[in-house]
């Protein structure tokens, strides 16, 4: 760690909103970097920068203002883009921050050293995923930053080598700073479990699916599987589906409404409700096309639950051998995994055992180190 003290800024908004990986990566990373100050690894100053007053649950974060290292300024703009490219950088010039992190997209500056964390690349990937406006906005808008940007954070070795191919970053700028386990996330208890159970009308068994219903998170194949998989084994489980409807979703949709009653869409569900939600499920199934990460996966080996998830992307790079890899793509082979999960007690017990294991790989006080370390190097490229 350099002997110079810095001032940090970081562009903290993602707590504000509801559960994206955005936001438990802005509270992981504050909890890490919280970490090593009160170990006396690491010295550096941190601001956090808002565009509103942050929520009381800002956990780590709330009680890290109040240490001296720690500051949070709220920056009022008409707009989102406005906050970004002009209240931030004014801010940060006007605060003396010596590197300022954002996720993404940020101003373009060259004082101060702007690094950037970049989750996945889908939109450049797969651009047929994205309405034509939104892709090209994220397209363009990361071209520009990463021309700016004297480190980038990726949050997988595959997110890393889609930004040296696709935007051609020198290899030396981009560095991998995994996701971990969201700091305030903790296995629940039996009663837990069956208190928000009954509070999303739930009952087991059940299969769990997390995430935002969008194209690359593979619905359509993913519940055709499950419903060939309870027809052919006689399975009496429901496959749940815990996520907000996104954009592009008509086919979608229309699989969920014709597999009926073998299939809850929950919507959108609280942070707090979903350790419980995972801990209740016989099996997480996430044969995603593409995650830059993958956070469901480790809050489900953090809850004992079983895994079924994709063979492509960074998912094998998360999972490892904790899980049971499949070829998103293939429905036949998406139902049979289903059913070894389900039926064959021992795959089930192994998988669980592994899943604990594989979590300790994950820490976000050793993610803070690597990424102070980015921070360090950015003051010094020219």
């Amino acid at each position: 760690m350099s002997d110079r003290r810095l001032r940090i800024g970081i562009d903290a908004r993602a707590i504000s909103y509801p559960k994206t990986g955005d936001r438990s990566y802005t509270l992981g990373l504050i909890d890490g970097l919280a970490r090593l100050r009160r170990g006396g690894t690491v010295s550096h100053e941190f601001v956090l920068y808002f565009d509103q007053e942050p929520p009381e649950q800002l956990s780590c974060a709330a009680e890290n203002a109040l240490d001296p290292g720690w500051s949070v300024h709220v920056l009022g703009a008409p707009h989102g883009r406005l906050w970004t490219l002009q209240a931030l950088p004014r801010a940060a010039k006007e605060d003396g921050i010596d590197v300022l992190h954002v996720q993404y997209n940020g101003p373009r500056i060259r004082r101060p050293a702007l690094v950037t964390t970049v989750h996945d690349i889908s939109f450049r990937l797969h651009p047929e995923w994205f309405p034509l406006k939104d892709r090209l906005l994220l397209d363009l808008g990361l071209r520009s930053t990463l021309s700016v940007a004297r480190h980038v954070f990726a949050v997988s070795e595959f997110t890393r080598a889609g930004v040296i191919s696709s935007y051609g970053v020198p290899p030396e700028r981009v560095s991998v700073t995994y996701n971990a386990l969201p700091p305030a996330f903790t296995a629940p208890d039996e009663a837990a479990v069956e208190r928000v159970l009954a509070a999303h009308g739930l009952s087991r068994p059940y299969v769990l699916f997390v995430g935002v219903r969008q194209p690359r998170k593979n619905l359509p194949r993913t519940v055709a599987a499950f419903v060939s998989a309870k027809q052919s084994g006689a399975l009496p489980h429901r496959l749940v589906l815990a996520g907000k409807a996104g954009w592009r979703a008509t086919e979608t949709e229309r699989a969920i409404a014709e597999a009926g009653e073998d299939v809850l869409p929950l919507g959108y569900v609280p942070d707090e409700d979903l350790p419980a939600l995972y801990a209740g499920a016989d099996l997480l199934l996430f044969p995603s096309l593409l995650e830059g990460f993958g956070i469901p996966v480790l809050e489900a080996f953090a809850c004992g639950t079983p895994v079924v998830t994709s063979d492509e992307s960074a998912l094998p790079e998360i999972a490892g051998d904790a899980a049971l890899l499949v070829n998103p793509r293939d429905e036949e082979g998406i139902a049979g995994a289903i059913l070894r999960v389900l039926n064959e007690p021992t795959l089930r017990d192994e998988l669980v055992r592994r899943g604990f294991e594989r979590l300790r790989l994950f820490d976000w006080q050793e993610t803070a180190r690597r990424t102070v370390a980015g921070y360090e190097r950015a003051v010094e490229v020219q």
